[in-house]
């Protein structure tokens, strides 16, 4: 699978999202890193002590939201895995605990992905205009803990003008609380950067009947980017992709074999642990 994505790029991301918005139709992006690979290896591909050893920066919460051992998670995060719209991977195959640990995973587990992208498609999100022109004015809810700094860049820099609130969210302790907050919110996209927690809550704004997508590092390169005076693309200087930004019913849809819109459910490539 690594190097043959059924999304070849951010581009085409971008407006397969924007295609949900448009028909109001659930998705969900969900990105497996190392950090993810090292929680959904737990007792099934390797014992925990023997992931700990190989890289113990696992064992806190700092790394990626989750401590191992916590099986729990690995359930959750599995389901999230397993009932993503699209699911990011790594490529990369020169250290074990990148897309070789991720393959024994999805083998193991029998996840066989339809849509696929590569795991850090969110930076090339971020730095393409694109992103800003589809996204300014839809309704959209910040969650983690980098969200209101990045709130005030968006709002300020780049016009944003359908931010509906932000929710921290720093570790798997906090998870709860942030999914029983989510309906409150009258949004239509999540971008949600709180490491392997995100995917959870990605999967969980799907299932409300909106769009949750696995933002991760792509918020800090935002704010850097704005405190050098720069656009994210490292322009001083807005530069909108040229002609009209349109979206065309049933174009993804069909491109991506993807089903009929029902409404709404519910009420480079190193450094590689850079998510």
């Amino acid at each position: 699978m690594a190097n043959q994505f059924t999304i070849p790029d951010a581009r085409e991301l971008l407006y397969l999202v924007k295609e949900h918005l448009d028909q109001r139709r659930p998705f969900s992006l969900v990105r497996i890193g190392d950090g993810e690979n090292f929680i959904l290896a737990q007792e099934s591909i390797h014992p925990v002590q023997d992931l700990i050893a190989m890289y113990n920066v696992v064992a806190s919460d700092r790394y990626s939201g989750i401590a191992i051992p916590n099986l729990e998670a690995r359930d959750r995060l599995l389901q999230a895995v397993r009932r993503a719209t699209v699911l990011g991977l790594l490529h990369q195959t020169d250290c074990y605990c990148w897309y070789p640990l991720t393959e024994k995973i999805l083998s193991h587990y029998r996840i066989t992905p339809r849509l696929t992208c590569y795991a850090f498609i969110n930076h090339y999100c971020a730095n393409t205009p694109l992103f800003y022109e589809l996204f300014r004015h839809t309704r959209i809810l910040l969650i983690g803990r980098p969200m209101a700094r990045l709130r005030e860049v968006l709002e300020r820099r780049y016009q944003f003008t359908g931010i509906m609130g932000v929710l921290d969210l720093r570790n798997y302790h906090d998870l709860d609380r942030v999914l029983a907050q989510l309906p409150r919110f009258n949004f239509e996209l999540a971008l949600i950067s709180a490491g392997a927690n995100a995917k959870m809550v990605a999967v969980a704004a799907m299932d409300l009947g909106r769009v949750g997508f696995d933002f991760g590092h792509a918020a800090d390169n935002i704010i850097k980017m704005d405190e050098k005076g720069l656009f994210a693309w490292g322009s001083p200087v807005f530069k909108p992709p040229p002609g009209r930004i349109r979206s065309n019913p049933g174009i993804w849809q069909a491109r991506y074999h993807l089903p009929a819109p029902q409404g709404r459910t519910g009420s480079l490539p190193k450094p590689v642990t850079s998510r």
